[in-house]
């Protein structure tokens, strides 16, 4: 698919007449099985555009008189998936887009073409496109926040809930985001730079706004990621004290017991004592064994020890 811009106006046909080239700005899109066809017709290197798709999140590559994006698509609805991945290769005036989601691609770029209606160029689609790639974070920022709350105030209301996997997975999703943003704003660093003159003033401006903007929310995602912290550690917290109430009344129980075991180890001796030819003696190792747990009970309550 090609997008022919010119005087305001584009237009999207199946091919490209290369009597336009000198006319009108143009961009290309193609899946990656025809991108070493459409590299060889326009003299792009193939071993660019391949090393180009090996990358993590965001990369920009800049090269004599050309430069190498490649984006990956995230899923902000399931941040740890994506739609797929897009390498676009820009000169002055034109731009090839390689990618895995051709449809989607063209989806956005013929979007981006409707909205600027008669201020449409080929600068102002690629930032549009670029800028789209975060458009719809702001939902995963307010869905990650409310899933913190929710789990500071399961500690709050001290209810028996595991935690542990909810946090693994919002820390997973929180450095999925980290990761991306960083390389993301690396990409808008580099572009900036312009060290090709592919872009207008007026799209570097832009670029700089969506920089800051990518700031705001790579903070963001710090932020939160500190918020889980806290929210870990506080479960860990939590963890603690009950294990220390439980080991108290393990503790407490077997010093009030503890006598009695002494008694039980002293008449299982095998020797002759007095006391075992006296008429009372077994009540009397009853009511001792008694008193004991009777005392250690009063002295622990007295001590508010449980």
């Amino acid at each position: 698919m090609f997008m022919t811009i010119g005087n305001g106006e584009y237009k999207i046909s199946p091919y490209m007449e290369k009597s336009r080239l000198k006319e009108t700005e143009f961009l290309s899109v193609s899946t990656y099985d025809e991108m070493e066809k459409r590299a060889t017709t326009w003299g792009i290197s193939v071993s660019i555009l391949e090393e180009a798709r090996r990358f993590g999140y965001a990369k920009y590559d800049t090269f004599e008189n050309f430069d190498c994006i490649s984006l990956e698509m995230p899923d902000f609805q399931n941040v740890m998936l994506s739609h797929g991945s897009v390498v676009i290769y820009l000169e002055k005036g034109r731009a090839f887009f390689f990618t895995s989601q051709k449809q989607r691609v063209m989806d956005l770029l013929e979007e981006s073409a409707k909205n600027l209606g008669e201020r449409v160029s080929l600068n102002r689609v690629i930032f549009l496109f670029i800028e789209a790639q975060t458009k719809e974070d702001y939902d995963v920022f307010d869905s990650l926040e409310k899933e913190i709350m929710d789990l500071e105030q399961i500690l709050i209301t001290s209810q028996r809930h595991n935690c542990v996997g909810n946090i693994i997975s919002l820390r997973k999703r929180l450095m999925y985001l980290k990761r991306y943003y960083e390389q993301f704003l690396n990409v808008l660093d580099i572009l900036e730079e312009n060290e090709n003159g592919i872009f207008d003033g007026k799209t570097l401006r832009s670029f700089k706004m969506l920089n800051r903007r990518t700031e705001r929310r790579y903070q963001s995602v710090i932020n939160l990621r500190d918020s889980v912290t806290q929210v870990r550690e506080s479960y860990e917290a939590e963890v603690d004290i009950s294990l220390n109430s439980t080991m108290k009344v393990f503790t407490v129980v077997t010093t009030i017991f503890l006598p009695l075991t002494l008694i039980a180890g002293w008449y299982g001796m095998n020797l002759t004592m007095p006391e075992y030819e006296w008429k009372y003696g077994y009540q009397f190792v009853i009511f001792i064994s008694v008193l004991f747990i009777v005392a250690g009970v009063y002295f622990f309550k007295k001590h508010k020890w449980f």
